[in-house]
């Protein structure tokens, strides 16, 4: 059975055993397992509960949801930031180290990328993840957009809000409220400038080696015409 103090544990990890605990009871007796996981709560977390007893020691799931809710947890939900933690570890920390095997690389990012699908996130929440985070904007004003947004209260960090606010804090007008100087270096990029871009470097990077190949099949004609 689960235990819980609040100094020492996780309440995260504590919620998720308590919901494979559920799965696995039989539902009449779900007033029972209420039961021991109030008194496996310790200090002011159990004193708390203590308050609610009426909403909790049920033989319903619900009085199991009321506990986790009543200790800080979020039922059948995913934090906001062990959501995009998770989305952060996936697309830019997933990186072989150097001393790193394959076999150990490809286990690591086999774990991240099962623990994130499994959490149901939206891809329209992770492409509104990228855009703030690839933007201009200072840490303070990206803190303040997904607060704003409500995410942390169960709401949705949708794209439009973001694009909404990476217009307004960069707009000229916003500059010239808070008293910041406008960057007059910032140019207009059209997608495929982009494409050219990345197309031209990567011509750049193939160009050595076509000339080394160049050279070494001159290299061999040659001595292939001396040996004749």
């Amino acid at each position: 059975m689960p235990t819980f103090d609040l100094g020492i544990d996780n309440v995260e990890i504590w919620t998720s055993k308590v919901e494979l605990l559920l799965t696995a009871w039989p539902c009449n007796r779900v007033q029972e397992l209420a039961t021991r996981l109030v008194l496996g709560c310790k200090g002011t977390e159990f004193q708390k509960l203590q308050l609610h007893r009426s909403e909790m020691i049920i033989n319903d799931p619900k009085g199991i949801q009321r506990i986790v809710e009543l200790v800080g947890g979020k039922w059948g939900a995913v934090p906001l930031e062990k959501k995009f933690e998770l989305v952060e570890k996936a697309l830019y920390r997933g990186q072989q180290r150097a001393d790193e095997t394959s076999d150990s690389y490809l286990s690591r990012c086999d774990v991240i990328w099962i623990e994130l699908i499994s959490k149901k996130i939206d891809l329209k929440e992770i492409q509104a993840y990228i855009l703030l985070r690839g933007s201009r904007l200072g840490s303070d004003d990206k803190k303040r957009v997904i607060v704003d947004s409500g995410a942390e209260k169960g709401g949705e960090f949708e794209v439009a809000k973001v694009e909404a606010a990476v217009c307004m804090i960069g707009s000229g007008f916003f500059q010239d409220m808070v008293g910041a100087k406008r960057d007059k270096r910032l140019k207009t990029y059209d997608r495929l400038s982009v494409l050219k871009n990345e197309v031209n470097t990567m011509r750049a990077s193939l160009k050595p080696c076509g000339l080394k190949r160049n050279i070494s099949m001159t290299a061999l004609s040659r001595h292939g015409s001396r040996r004749r």
